[in-house]
């Protein structure tokens, strides 16, 4: 055995089980589990690629509105309406190699579900303008279980009632949202000049104009009111998904994109589970959350 494990190849397939024995197909990168993207290689050489003074690089957890905002993000440095059917994957990190976005056009925006030690060195050599977007928790856990159910690659029939546990313990890709959260507060706080905008998904949904306003701000950009309303119509779970749902993974994305669909999923059990190991495991964290609007 020892053998078998000395001799595996740093990247390599996982099915990860739930606590119901079915399991979410998972690829371990150096030993830090992403999903399984058809053709990728793993999170290699993310951090020596090379990054550029003037690039943006959007940071989520999974299921925390990286389609959404990447898609404003877009908008408002072209300061035009864009409707193609472009996604996330095409700036996305861990798809690798650095090629595929190599070539683009500055500014650049990226975009990242991993942890900064996997991140660029670059990120912080040359404070790149990070965005970063955080959603609260259990909505993430009902549209982590949805996704994973939907999309092929992840290969997971499992049931809501046995991916609870192991998700907040951070069994699967990307691992604990908790330590992922954590861990971005430390790096905010030991690199105090990285230009770094934290928005809360909750406060897009309720007054996404204030908080475009903000991005603007932030991205040194000026746009109209006017301007800013015409992106809010066009980024719309309606109008994205019409624009870009094609293919089983981008059906999936674009499911509610709601605030408190959890209440439809945790059972009271399930809840006060849930609170009691937030305040275990989020006892320092100044962050609050929104879990209703």
């Amino acid at each position: 055995m020892m053998c078998e494990d000395f001799d595996r190849p740093l990247t390599h397939v996982v099915g990860v089980p739930d606590d119901g024995g079915d399991t979410i197909t998972c690829l371990n990168s150096n030993g830090f589990l992403i999903p399984n993207f058809p053709n990728t290689r793993g999170i290699q050489g993310i951090r020596s690629a090379k990054m550029r003074d003037d690039d943006i690089i959007l940071c989520t957890y999974p299921k925390s509105g990286t389609h959404w905002v990447l898609e404003i993000i877009r908008e408002l440095l072209a300061g035009e309406i864009i409707e193609d059917d472009v996604m996330m994957d095409k700036t996305f990190l861990e798809l690798g190699p650095e090629e595929r976005y190599a070539d683009l056009q500055s500014p650049r925006i990226l975009n990242s579900h991993l942890l900064m030690k996997h991140l660029p060195e670059d990120v912080i050599n040359k404070n790149v303008k990070v965005i970063s977007v955080l959603r609260n928790p259990k909505d993430v856990a009902v549209s982590f279980y949805n996704f994973a159910k939907k999309v092929p690659y992840l290969e997971f029939k499992g049931e809501w009632k046995n991916i609870l546990r192991p998700f907040f313990e951070g069994k699967f890709m990307y691992g604990s949202w908790m330590d992922y959260i954590s861990d971005w507060e430390e790096v905010k706080k030991t690199n105090p000049d990285l230009p770094v905008l934290t928005l809360f998904y909750e406060d897009l949904k309720q007054d996404q104009m204030l908080e475009m306003r903000r991005m603007c701000e932030f991205l040194g950009v000026e746009r109209t009111d006017a301007f800013l309303s015409r992106i809010r119509d066009n980024t719309t779970l309606t109008a994205m998904g019409t624009l870009k749902s094609k293919g089983d993974v981008n059906r999936a994305v674009f499911r509610k994109g709601g605030v408190g669909d959890w209440k439809n999923w945790f059972t009271v059990a399930q809840n006060e589970w849930f609170d009691q190991l937030y305040q275990e495991k989020m006892a320092d964290c100044h962050l609050q959350f929104k879990y209703t609007l």
